[in-house]
């Protein structure tokens, strides 16, 4: 890659690039460390926040383990970025992942950065799967640039952002749709996102042996005439276990269940994906300890029929302290 700082730029034909574009753009590709769909919108939600502190055109470069636009278009940013644009331009990889010895000095970083000191370069490839919006709602800049970052609480930055980039594309919509119509069937909606962990790869985030609260809450639902039921997991076993419980009123979904993580596959990230758009959909959602389950929650913006599961326990909760509850996933 070329060069920065007061060298001319050069297109690949040759011809002199004389007003060089500023871009920031998050980065999951290839053998980058990317995680599920939950760490990804914590990055897209950094990375956004800072293209805009930083005053640069935003773009998201996601193949891993297929391109982010297979089942997301953009909103009201045009976060797709062609080749052309960058052809030419000086750039660079600008790593922050999860190093708990590094994570102090990273967060300091963000809060005191002046962008066009730590970013000289034209386009700043950012690969990280960390939230810092608490940083970054101290950075001296924000109060000029974003002042609206202040008066939001942490749930109200995620649902703004991902509502401001991203609406279903065609195929997705239709499949969403498809559920609505032909399973749904008009009747309230009622939900649990359970997220169990699979051993050897992640902590166990739900105990099978306190899952029966779970269930006896999902039961008091157990009418077809008024209430579909959709369970969202990353557990076959579960999945099964949901199924039999309510067969008449059970809603699914197609694609592979596990995590991306572990296996990188199309069919897991579209599966992940409408999953996600169907928990902000419902009229009633429980959640266990998950940063995906989370995020529909900010997305889907009540507390409405809002209620989370924690030490055997189901009961009403609130948006505002979802991330207190469940302390690790943000």
């Amino acid at each position: 890659m070329p060069k920065c700082y007061h060298q001319a730029r050069y297109r690949s034909d040759g011809t002199v690039i004389t007003n060089p574009g500023r871009y920031l753009i998050n980065t999951c590709v290839d053998a980058d460390q990317c995680f599920g769909w939950g760490d990804r919108q914590r990055a897209i939600v950094t990375t956004y926040l800072i293209s805009v502190l930083s005053n640069r055109s935003y773009g998201i470069l996601m193949n891993n383990p297929c391109r982010l636009e297979s089942f997301l278009a953009p909103n009201n940013v045009n976060w797709i970025v062609k080749e052309e644009e960058l052809d030419g331009l000086c750039a660079r990889d600008f790593y922050m992942y999860n190093d708990l010895a590094e994570n102090f000095r990273q967060h300091q970083m963000i809060e005191w950065a002046h962008f066009d000191k730590l970013f000289p370069e034209d386009v700043i490839y950012f690969h990280t799967a960390q939230d810092y919006v608490t940083s970054i709602r101290r950075n001296k800049l924000t109060a000029d640039v974003m002042p609206w970052l202040h008066n939001f609480t942490l749930g109200q930055v995620y649902g703004y952002v991902m509502r401001h980039l991203f609406v279903l594309n065609n195929y997705t919509k239709k499949q969403l749709d498809d559920v609505f119509s032909n399973q749904v069937k008009g009747r309230s909606l009622v939900c649990a996102h359970i997220r169990m962990g699979i051993k050897g790869v992640d902590a166990e985030r739900t105990a099978r042996n306190e899952m029966h609260a779970i269930w006896e809450f999902l039961q008091r639902y157990n009418d077809v005439s008024k209430y579909s039921i959709y369970v969202a997991t990353d557990s076959n076993e579960t999945k099964l276990e949901a199924k039999k419980l309510f067969r008449e009123q059970f809603v699914d979904t197609v694609g592979l269940i596990d995590q991306m993580e572990r296996v990188r596959d199309c069919g897991v990230f579209r599966r992940v994906i409408v999953e996600q758009q169907i928990l902000t959909r419902c009229d009633v959602l429980v959640l266990t300890r998950s940063s995906l389950g989370l995020i529909a929650a900010f997305m889907r913006d009540t507390n409405k029929g809002l209620h989370c599961f924690f030490k055997e326990r189901v009961f009403p909760c609130r948006m505002e302290v979802l991330h207190e509850l469940h302390d690790y996933v943000l």
